[in-house]
């Protein structure tokens, strides 16, 4: 029974905001502010409300019909958890609701703490209608891709930021929109093989609208603007120049476009550019993540 919640969390992509939120910690570090109990509460936040993202939409889209009719690979399709009854739906709703109720009493409390900032209640209240309206509303007026670049991308990296130290700074700013940029490709690149299943339960993503030959181009658009922006914020003298360690991560994400490029309608030989999309991602913070940390301990 563990081993089945391990499939239906979708564990490894639990790898993500384990990596952002150090990334937005290190970054207030770097400025002076640290405080590991506030840290480690930011990080089980997040952690549960990415999981209530992944068991809700899971739980949706098996009720709509879509995961049965998804070709499933190890990015796509969903857990697969439903369509073969190793879990009962009311038990994964229960689950999904369960997480995003521990998720947004963390958020609350951090909204009380700080006295109803606008900026945390903002950040709090995007997360919850996303997440709640992500495979009813946001997927099927196609701004999922852009939903959760925001949700794991700027206002992850600036909430992170805020805690530490109740302020808003253009690095954090810039960081966040860059890895926001590559959560959104890796949804956008792993949405090509359900496209057909999406437009038939009424989602009307990017893929859909575009036509799968030309979203395939215009992801190589999306993908350098992820380190453009980074290379620019070095460039101004707002990111420190430690932060180009991340363009060793590059060659990944131009793999995942060549991939996605020659086999766009093939799902089976596009596995591997997903892959390659998803390790860009998590190298492109790690690297981030290394550059702050030796920038805190060495300058």
């Amino acid at each position: 029974m563990p081993s089945v919640w391990v499939k239906e969390l979708r564990a490894p992509f639990l790898l993500l905001p384990t990596i952002f939120v150090p990334v937005g910690v290190a970054i207030a570090w770097n400025h002076g502010a640290f405080d590991p109990l506030v840290a480690l509460m930011t990080l089980v936040g997040v952690l549960c409300l990415h999981v209530s993202v992944n068991v809700l939409n899971d739980y949706f889209d098996f009720r709509s019909g879509l995961d049965l009719a998804t070709i499933p690979t190890p990015f796509s399709g969903g857990s697969r958890v439903l369509p073969t009854k190793e879990l009962r739906p009311e038990s994964v709703l229960y689950a999904g609701i369960l997480f995003l109720g521990i998720g947004l009493a963390i958020g609350s409390y951090f909204v009380f703490r700080f006295a109803f900032d606008p900026i945390l209640v903002g950040i709090v209240v995007i997360a919850a209608v996303s997440i709640v309206a992500y495979s009813a509303v946001l997927s099927r007026v196609g701004i999922g891709e852009l939903m959760a670049g925001l949700n794991f991308g700027p206002l992850l990296i600036i909430g992170t930021y805020y805690l530490q130290r109740g302020r808003i700074d253009l690095e954090p700013v810039l960081v966040g929109i860059s890895l926001g940029i590559l959560v959104s490709a890796i949804l956008y690149i792993n949405e090509f093989p359900d496209a057909v299943a999406d437009e038939g339960v009424g989602r009307r993503h990017l893929i859909v609208r575009w036509g799968k030959a030309k979203a395939a181009t215009r992801f190589k658009v999306l993908v350098a603007s992820a380190y453009l922006v980074i290379i620019t914020g070095v460039i101004v003298g707002i990111v420190t120049p430690l932060a180009l360690l991340s363009l060793v991560a590059l060659p990944k994400a131009g793999a995942a476009a060549s991939i996605l490029g020659r086999n766009y309608d093939k799902t089976t030989e596009l596995i591997p550019g997903m892959a390659s999309m998803v390790l860009a991602t998590i190298w492109t913070g790690l690297l981030l993540l290394v550059g702050y940390l030796v920038r805190g301990f060495i300058f």
